[in-house]
């Protein structure tokens, strides 16, 4: 099994874009899940957090990477902190503007944005629903909306992304 560093940076490679876009039966759920989280951004550390179990998100994060379905970004320490400065806040201000959410719509909004993924994603949306779900505020929320828009994107489309992320925030 490779060696992962919790600082480094992990993104799909052509296999891993392709066993998650074509449901690789291969795959079992959690590495499934994992794989669906590689996304450019996030460290080991941040991966490993996303199961009960760090030792076995260690091992499952290390076979996709022996499996060739991820590999390690060449700046590691670097690639995470461009992302969140980057074209998305101007787009999440823009679909956001129809109007903010009040703190009595959270529980609707967050059944709305549920439905919404589990369409868009099928059964690898039940991870990113349950972090919808453990939200407390319409800030929280959101933020989590903008976080989860990058993997449908990934996984579907730029355009579904920016959708999901309309209909998720509407009030």
């Amino acid at each position: 099994m490779a060696d992962l560093v919790l600082t480094h940076v992990l993104h799909k490679t052509e296999s891993g874009i392709n066993a998650i876009k074509i449901r690789d039966r291969a795959l079992a759920p959690k590495s499934r899940m994992l794989l669906i989280l590689v996304d450019g951004t996030k460290t080991v550390a941040t991966l490993i957090k996303s199961l009960t179990d760090p030792d076995e998100a260690r091992q499952v994060l290390g076979e996709l990477l022996d499996a060739g379905y991820v590999e390690v970004m060449q700046a590691p320490a670097t690639a995470a902190a461009p992302a969140p400065v980057s074209t998305p806040d101007a787009t999440a201000e823009s679909v956001m503007a129809p109007g903010p959410l009040s703190e009595k719509d959270l529980a609707d909004s967050i059944r709305r944005a549920t439905r919404l993924l589990e369409n868009l994603l099928g059964p690898g949306s039940e991870p990113f629903c349950l972090q919808l779900e453990k939200c407390k505020s319409i800030d929280q929320f959101t933020a989590r909306v903008l976080d989860i828009r990058r993997v449908v994107a990934g996984m579907r489309s730029q355009a579904k992304a920016d959708e999901f992320v309309a209909a998720a925030l509407k009030s």
